[in-house]
């Protein structure tokens, strides 16, 4: 086949981009080439620079040929959804999109595990902690709308993938890393609230083989799937197992949600950096992508040991917020010592 990647050289595009072409496809990857191009030359593969919210650039890329399919991996608005669909309709086989498991989570009702008919729920009041991205999910929703309403079995076939939270090696939203490196360095581990909510992470690997066999199936043409690990874990079950695998015992200091949000340390540029403090429980259903995809996860131990061994021995830097490290450990002593005088004065 004869695909078009866009946005070809990101976390979950790179990763894609091989498993294409060890499939023995033929791949053109069209991105703005600021990010870092890990793909090794190869002779199917094709590398094109360009803005894809340009529209000269995307007309360009149809000018005299067709695809077999299309990836859209990096849409983050519906114009940019409504644009692409009007210049690769009747030019692309399949045209697949790359949303995400936020158009659940900014709805007000979820019901776990929550499948893929759940994505039309009533907004939540908006909330610019969302632990899942407010604005993120709500115009990633609005993308999909517009998909759905251009959807064409003949001449713009459309397919979803709705991704949790992605990891592995090169993440560089270094959700892992957060906890690993306050694993090893020792000191007390800071958990919001009670750290008792489920949520699911997802392998990268996982990920783009999801994607990549899309193409292989008739019967994801019109469809959307959830994509995510299939172990489930508490935040303290999470960071324990983490610790199992970093030998180390960790001590978790539990902090009620409402302390940790006046906390100018649970803050950063970023948003809320504290990672998988999802704040409600947050479970999928795999049960549709199994059956029609054929997909299983990797085990956790196995890439989570990858994901650890790069990050401790190659990166370079910290984690978003180790800024503040010790202004952490410094309210942690500060709260234990709080709750210590709580109950002597109020357990006699």
């Amino acid at each position: 086949m004869d695909i078009l990647v866009i946005g070809g050289t990101g976390l979950i595009s790179t990763s894609l981009v091989e498993k294409l072409l060890d499939r023995g496809h033929h791949v053109t990857a069209f991105t703005r080439g600021e990010s870092e191009n890990r793909l090794k030359a190869h002779e199917n593969l094709t590398l094109l620079s360009g803005d894809r919210r340009e529209e000269r650039a995307l007309k360009s890329l149809v000018e005299n040929r067709t695809y077999d399919a299309a990836y859209d991996m990096i849409s983050y608005h519906p114009k940019s959804s409504e644009q692409a669909a009007k210049i690769f309709r009747g030019k692309v086989g399949r045209f697949i999109h790359c949303s995400t498991i936020s158009v659940y989570m900014v709805s007000y009702n979820i019901q776990c595990p929550i499948t893929e008919g759940q994505d039309k729920g009533e907004l939540m009041p908006h909330f610019e902690r969302n632990p899942f991205g407010m604005d993120y999910g709500i115009k990633k929703r609005a993308c999909e709308d517009v998909l759905w309403k251009l959807h064409d079995e003949k001449l713009f076939p459309v397919s979803m993938i709705r991704p949790t939270y992605i990891a592995g090696p090169h993440d560089f939203a270094m959700r892992d890393f957060f906890w690993i490196e306050r694993i090893l360095d020792g000191g007390p581990i800071l958990v919001p609230g009670s750290g008792d909510h489920a949520f699911q992470e997802v392998y990268v690997e996982d990920v783009a083989r999801a994607f990549a066999s899309l193409l292989e199936s008739e019967a994801s043409i019109g469809q959307a799937y959830n994509v995510a690990a299939e172990e489930i874990f508490s935040l303290n079950d999470y960071i324990n197992k983490l610790g199992s695998l970093l030998n180390k015992k960790p001590e978790l200091v539990h902090v009620d949600q409402e302390v940790f949000d006046s906390l100018p340390l649970s803050r950063h540029m970023y948003g809320d950096v504290f990672p998988f403090n999802v704040r409600r429980t947050a479970v999928f259903s795999l049960d549709k992508i199994k059956k029609d995809l054929n997909y299983r996860s990797t085990p956790f131990d196995g890439w989570m040991k990858a994901t650890i061994a790069w990050f401790t021995g190659g990166f370079q830097g910290h984690s978003f917020g180790y800024e503040k490290r010790q202004e952490e450990i410094k309210f942690i002593e500060g709260w234990k010592k709080f709750r210590q005088n709580l109950l002597r004065e109020y357990v006699q």
